[in-house]
Parts: C-alpha cells; sequence; structure tokens
C-alpha cells in the first residue's frame, strides 16, 4: 500500500494506492502541529500505518526559514571570517534606490572564528589551533545546533572533520559544509550550511514524531530534486527539503506528459496560500540554486517561481485606495470567511462562491459545508470601499489573482525565451482548476490538461517518485589540457562511489553534468557529460551565444561536476479511473455570474470518451473546475481532462 501526504498551508492532502485502486482526501492542515493533520487523516482513510508505504512532502524546513522560526545556530569559520553572512554578496535589488530598505535576511545567534587555513591548492597552510576547538567544546552545548564553514573544505574537509569530531556529543545536531555543499564560492556554501542547520533539528523532531507515532513500514520524503530520499537522511540533509510539497507536483506532471505524449506544458499549482508555476520543456527545468528568505541556498532543486496568491489569498486597499491581493493568507485557520469557522476577510476563494463557480451546496474536501453568507459579506465590505456591488467586488477579486498568476507563468516561460502558445496548461491543486482558462487565454495558451486527482496532484507525485541522490564537488579542470579526460572521470568516480555507499543495494541510473564556464570568469553554464570533452565544449558554446549573443576568445574551464543517481525501479503504473456507465450527464444546475444556469458534472462519473461544453463546473472532492464558454473537454484516458479551444 503506496501513501503519498502533502502538507500545505491550508490543506493536506492524501493519495492512497491501494489493490490497483487511487483513493484521494483532504484535510484541513494544522500548522502548529502538522503532525495532527497527517494523524487525522490516516484515520478518517481507516489505513494501517504499519503497513504504510509512506511518502512525504512537508513544509516544516520551508516554513521554519520564512517564519524565522528555527533552530539556534552557532556559526564557526576561519577567524576573520566570522561577519561572512551578514555581508554576504552586498548584492542591492534597486541598484538607483537612494534609501534602500534594510536586509533582515537571517543571521546565527553566534559566530566563532577559529585561527587554522586550508589553502587555495587544498594544502594545510595554517594548522587548527587546539585552543580554538576547545573554546568551541564549551560553548557549543549552549546552541541547539553548530553550523562548521571553513575556507576551501570542498578541497581539503580535514579542519571542517576534525572540528566535527570535537562536537560529537556536544550539540544535537552539527552541520559540515563538506556534506553539505562541496562546491566553491564560500558564501553561498556558508548559507547553505547555517539554513541546514537552521531547519535541521525541526525537521528530525518532526520526522521522527511520526516515525515513532505511525510506525510505517517504510518512510521516504520527498526532496527538492524531484526524488525521494530516507527519513533518516532527510533530517541530516534538511535544507534539501525547502521545495518538498511543490516538487511533487512537478514530478507527477512530468509523468503525465509522459502518459500524454507532451514535450512542452506549463505547470500551473494554485493551493491554499501560495502558487507555484513551472515550465517542462522535455524534462522539467532544474536549477542547482535558489533563494529563500533573501538567502542562497545552493542545493539542485525544480526551477519553481512561487508567489503568495492562492485561494486563501486575502484583498485588501492599500493607502492610495488601490485594490490589492496578498500575500497574506486566511490559511487553514480561520480560512476563508465562506469556510464558516469565524473569518471575515475577503479571499479568492469567497470570490469564487459568490460568483457561484464554487456551487453554495457542495462540500470542500468532500465535508466541509461552505457559508455563502459569510462570503457575501466580506465581499460586500470589500466591494463598498471600491463603490463596488459583492458581484462586482468579487470579479475584481478575479481578476487580480489572474494578473498575479499570470506575471508569475511569464517569469518561467516569456522571460526565459518561450512561446507559451506552444506550451499545454497543466493545472492543479485545489483552485488551480478555477483559473485555468482564464490563464490559458490571457498566455495564448491552446490546450489545459487537468490531471487526475488534480485537487492532490502533489501527493500524487509522492508515491510517483524515485530514490535519487545528487552529488556535487568543484574542481578546476581546463578543458584544453590533454588530460581533462581522465581527470573528470576520476572526480565522477569517486561521486559515484558516494551514492552507491547513500544508496546500497540498489541498481543505479547516472546522470552526469558539468559546470562550464570561460577562464576567469565569475558564472557558468551547466551542461550534460556525454564523455568526451570536444563535445561538452561545442554545447557549451552553443548555449552560451543563444543566452547572451556572443562568445569570447577565451579558454573554457569545468569548475563542479554534478551526479545524479536514480534507482531503477518500474516506472508506478497509474490505474484507469472506474467507468460509471450511462452517467455522463449533469447531476445538477446552478446560476454562475454572467453565464446564467450552467450544468454541473461530477468528475468521477465522466465516462472515457466523454464530450462536454462550456459553460459548465466538473466537481470533485479535492477541487472544482470552471470551463469557460468557447472551451471543450474530453476524457482520456488514465482518467486525466484534456480541454481545447472551440467546440466539440
Amino acid at each position: 500500500m503506496l501513501l503519498g501526504v502533502d502538507t500545505g498551508g491550508t490543506f493536506t492532502d492524501f493519495v492512497v494506492l491501494e489493490n490497483g485502486r487511487l483513493r484521494f482526501h483532504k484535510e484541513l492542515s494544522t500548522p502548529d502541529d502538522p503532525f495532527r493533520a497527517i494523524a487525522r487523516g490516516i484515520a478518517q482513510l481507516g489505513l494501517d500505518a504499519d503497513g504504510l508505504h509512506l511518502v512525504h512532502g512537508s513544509t516544516v524546513a520551508t516554513n521554519a526559514i520564512l517564519e524565522r522560526k528555527g533552530a539556534r545556530v552557532l556559526f564557526v569559520t576561519n577567524e576573520g571570517f566570522e561577519d561572512m553572512l551578514a555581508i554576504g554578496r552586498q548584492s542591492r535589488q534597486a541598484l538607483y534606490d537612494l534609501r534602500p530598505a534594510s536586509r533582515h535576511h537571517l543571521l546565527p545567534d553566534g559566530t566563532l572564528g577559529i585561527r587554522g587555513r586550508i589553502g587555495a591548492n587544498g594544502e594545510e597552510v595554517q594548522k587548527l589551533d587546539a585552543s580554538g576547538l576547545e573554546i568551541l567544546a564549551k560553548r557549543a552545548g549552549a546552541y541547539d545546533a553548530v553550523a562548521v564553514c571553513l575556507l576551501f573544505s570542498f578541497l581539503n574537509p580535514a579542519h571542517e572533520k576534525r572540528i566535527g569530531e570535537c562536537l560529537d556529543g556536544k550539540v544535537t545536531f552539527s552541520s559540515l559544509s563538506h556534506e553539505v555543499m562541496a562546491e566553491h564560492r564560500e558564501y553561498e556554501r556558508a548559507s547553505t550550511t547555517f539554513l541546514n542547520a537552521y531547519v535541521g533539528p525541526l525537521v528530525r523532531h518532526y520526522l521522527e514524531r511520526i516515525r515513532d507515532h505511525l510506525a510505517p513500514r517504510h518512510f521516504f520524503i520527498m526532496h527538492s530534486g524531484g526524488g525521494v530520499m530516507d527519513a533518516d537522511l532527510a533530517s541530516r540533509q534538511a535544507v534539501k527539503l525547502v521545495l518538498s510539497g511543490p516538487a511533487g507536483g512537478i514530478v507527477a506532471a512530468e509523468a503525465v506528459c509522459r502518459q500524454l505524449g507532451l514535450g512542452k506544458a506549463l505547470t500551473f499549482d494554485m493551493g491554499g496560500t501560495s502558487t507555484d508555476v513551472s515550465l517542462i520543456d522535455g524534462a522539467p527545468a532544474r536549477i542547482t540554486s535558489g533563494q529563500m528568505a533573501g538567502m542562497p541556498v545552493a542545493v539542485p532543486m525544480m526551477d519553481i517561481h512561487t508567489i503568495g496568491a492562492g485561494g486563501g489569498s486575502i484583498a485588501w486597499i492599500d493607502d492610495a485606495g488601490l485594490p490589492r491581493l496578498g500575500p497574506e493568507s486566511a490559511g487553514a485557520d480561520p480560512g476563508p470567511a465562506c469556510y464558516g469557522r469565524g473569518g471575515s476577510l475577503p479571499t479568492v476563494t469567497d470570490a469564487h462562491v459568490v460568483l457561484g463557480r464554487i456551487p453554495a451546496q457542495i462540500r470542500l474536501g468532500g465535508h466541509m459545508p461552505l457559508d455563502i453568507g459569510a462570503a457575501m459579506g466580506a465581499l460586500k465590505a470589500f466591494g463598498h470601499s471600491l463603490g463596488l456591488d459583492v458581484w462586482q467586488a468579487a470579479k475584481a477579486v478575479i481578476d487580480l489573482a489572474n494578473e498575479h498568476m499570470l506575471g508569475a507563468l511569464r517569469v518561467v516561460s516569456v522571460q526565459k525565451g518561450h512561446d507559451p502558445s506552444e506550451f499545454a496548461l497543466i493545472c492543479f491543486g485545489g483552485a488551480g482548476g478555477l483559473h485555468a482558462c482564464d490563464l490559458a487565454e490571457l498566455l495564448g495558451c491552446q490546450s489545459i490538461v487537468l490531471p487526475l486527482a488534480c485537487g492532490a496532484f502533489s501527493a500524487l507525485g509522492m508515491i510517483v517518485g524515485k530514490r535519487q541522490a545528487d552529488f556535487s564537488l568543484s574542481r578546476r579542470i581546463a578543458l584544453y589540457d590533454t588530460h581533462a579526460k581522465e581527470r573528470l572521470l576520476e572526480v565522477f568516480d569517486s561521486l559515484k562511489e558516494r551514492a552507491r555507499g547513500q544508496l546500497p543495494g540498489l541498481k543505479l541510473d547516472y546522470h552526469l553534468q558539468c559546470d562550464i564556464g570561460y577562464v576567469g570568469q565569475g558564472f557558468h553554464l551547466t551542461v550534460p557529460f556525454g564523455g568526451e570533452t570536444d563535445a561538452m565544449v561545442r554545447q557549451f558554446l552553443s548555449l552560451h551565444e543563444q543566452l547572451y549573443g556572443h562568445l569570447l576568445d577565451r579558454d573554457v574551464e569545468v569548475v563542479t561536476m554534478r551526479l545524479t543517481a536514480i534507482a531503477e525501479t518500474p516506472t508506478l503504473q497509474w490505474p484507469a479511473s472506474d467507468i460509471c456507465n450511462g452517467l455522463s450527464r449533469p447531476v445538477a444546475y446552478s446560476e454562475v455570474m454572467g453565464c446564467g444556469r450552467v450544468p454541473h458534472y461530477r468528475r468521477d462519473q465522466l465516462e472515457w470518451g466523454t464530450c462536454v461544453e462550456g459553460p459548465a463546473l466538473i466537481l470533485e472532492d479535492t477541487s472544482t473546475f470552471w470551463l469557460k464558454a468557447g472551451w471543450c473537454l474530453q476524457v482520456v484516458e488514465h482518467g486525466h481532462i484534456m480541454i481545447k479551444r472551440g467546440k466539440r
């Protein structure tokens, strides 16, 4: 029995695969203690945790960073570099702003500089000071975790290892930079190592609680790179979970693209708190570093752009009297006004309820009734400030949300040289289907995919993901060197050995890449390594010209080698949805503002091949899809729905 669990800001989603059948479930999240929602959902599903293969996507690491609720960390580095994290790169977001906002990024609770130095060639320049180790041993116990980042430890980790031995038994969690990120650029390495220590104790406690209370047969965690890792390893490499939940949606979307033969797709994941968008062009876009709370996180991750606009995003009026939306969300408690749990501020979900796009008689998550009166009251108060009636106010909120999400989709497509009209729009998340047609029209997309289990799609991605581990090592290797290939293969062999140690007993498939740049250049481009250096140079030059429009008359060098190890396991075969004969007809009708009486269809009662023309509402327990006039949908194999412009 496979169980995928995705903990979001508003809902916790569950997908169960048992005896060839899929079941879906939603529970309101419990942000103060995410485990409670998981335990409640498993009980509601009637599952025996002892027999579960549990794969979990968690926001514990992400929320701890964003809300500044991590552990108390002591940062240890070389003497003279104690302010490394505070200084950063000194980059300015607004270059010509004479009064830039002060930086409020995370900083450690204490720092300690120790004498000793590894040089740029990997050799010891100055021995590690024994008195500094004694001071560290005395101070470490006052902190929840210790982060250690020494210069050039990626070339020679001897000093960091000695500090790690000194910390053994004196602190509950330690984070050593050569274990977290064995790459050059000391600030990025320090930031990533610090964040790993900052969230590590919380993640470890959270995962241990799940293991101790549920005792699943197998327990894995989705990491930011789109693979799954053992929970014990995840507790030591907690920084790799910063995009744990959203990555599951991209993994599931890639599987849907393979099933439907789609080469290009834009993914649109709208939940209750945020919206995540990404691009698939043959394969999902991946990056080797990102940002979190203004700090670099240098771990492999899906290239996901996130904005604070979801179904629970609150509409408000700014000081200039203009309507705004988000990023503040009503969350799960009290939630949007229509939840009937005490919320009084207008949200995107309330606007859909007022307009009739979420019928008042449905049950959210299959069991939660709607309070349309509360939604009307919230939108009426919001509209009064703008001189709008309640329906005009609701439409304004929807338009604001669409503009926010349109901008996000353009970031991952237009701004990177892609034409959105060439891509299908894959919509998922509890609120994604309510905006799909609007966004497709604004982008010029000709088709939309509403995948199976779209309301709990990221949880579905959890059980689709494969065991995967990423490794990297920085070494400068000039590609004009006659021995370059041998040196590259030697490094990759060492990374393969590390992969086999982390994933023992599994047959592994390796993906090799190199970060390449011109000699003396501060930035790089990542290209695949196929075994021949000449081919790799040609790929780099072609990509450089494509992105920057020019080439330089300089030698080319590799700065970092990357290896992704993926366990070769059978591809999960998604079962086809059940067909309910003779029920491909409306189950009800209701008024939708501007469209008159609109038919309702239950998604689980639509036969394969069924065509429905808009306007119509497609209902399921985990989401609602608004099919606008001018669009037509058809149910295809595996229960996915394809939507295209025009009539059947």
